[in-house]
């Protein structure tokens, strides 16, 4: 339904193996837990932060988090999804100006009842823009117009044209033949600490070069918690990690040509209304 390319097994991404370990090397704690000596690898490193100690992954569950809202901030291009599709959102049976269709992350509302066939994206965390086009067919898709003060009462059409984001949903007038939609979105990062089996060594963290800056979030709560003389160096080493991090992302975007949009005599539009005719 969702054609997406799945994110990892990429050696450019961190791991939250690697995570585990530079963070357990930060505050010394690199011992073997299983001989009680030596050195310790994987799951075997660890006397305190194990990969067994639920704090390690709930300081993961604080950092990775942070990290992809902080990064949104500054419009990181790394933290979009797009040409997230979905087939054959099913037509309305008759006009009704007091129906409204939706789409939630647990499925589709038609209006009457609920379907888990067709979901919003999982990791969405702001919707950028929707597209539609009549399904079963290869046609184009056409921008659909967000509506930030509500969708029009009218009678639907065979295609939507507005949507609307309220209670966490996307909400649509329907239409009067199957419609594809095609969606653009931000998207954060699901909870490491969603799965008990959880595999460190294959779970990435699509963001590159982010490692020090997890690991710099994930020392401020252990400070807070085991070691508060050390909490306001952990705060200002996080803070020079990630200001490289955002410095990188700023100066991207930087590089790209930009243009103000013509006004005075020199516009060619206004208020959404082309000027070519004059």
């Amino acid at each position: 339904m969702a054609n997406q390319a799945a994110v990892g097994g990429n050696v450019r991404y961190p791991n939250l193996q690697s995570i585990a370990d530079q963070f357990r090397s930060s505050i010394n704690d690199t011992f073997n837990n299983t001989t009680g000596t030596g050195t310790g690898q994987g799951t075997q490193a660890g006397l305190i932060m194990s990969n067994l100690n639920p704090d390690l992954v709930t300081f993961m569950d604080q950092a990775i988090p942070e990290i992809f809202s902080d990064l949104r901030n500054v419009g990181d291009p790394e933290l979009i999804m797009d040409n997230y599709i979905l087939l054959g959102i099913p037509a309305l049976a008759q006009q009704d100006s007091t129906v409204q269709v939706a789409l939630s992350y647990a499925g589709f509302f038609n209006g009457f009842s609920w379907s888990n066939v067709w979901t919003l994206p999982i990791g969405m965390s702001r919707l950028l823009a929707v597209w539609e086009r009549q399904s079963g067919t290869t046609n184009s898709f056409s921008p659909m117009k967000n509506a930030p003060f509500g969708i029009g009462g009218g009678w639907q059409n065979n295609y939507m044209g507005q949507y609307e984001m309220r209670e966490g949903m996307l909400w649509m007038p329907g239409a009067l033949q199957a419609l594809d939609l095609r969606i653009r979105c931000r998207i954060g990062y699901p909870s490491p600490s969603f799965s008990a089996n959880l595999n460190y060594s294959t779970t990435y963290v699509p963001v590159l070069d982010c490692r020090n800056a997890i690991v710099a979030k994930m020392r401020i709560q252990y400070a807070l918690r085991f070691a508060p003389e050390l909490y306001a160096t952990c705060i200002q080493e996080e803070a020079r990690q990630m200001s490289k991090l955002r410095l990188e992302v700023v100066r991207g975007m930087q590089a790209q040509e930009n243009e103000r949009v013509p006004f005075g005599d020199e516009a060619t539009q206004d208020f959404n209304i082309a000027w070519s005719w004059l």
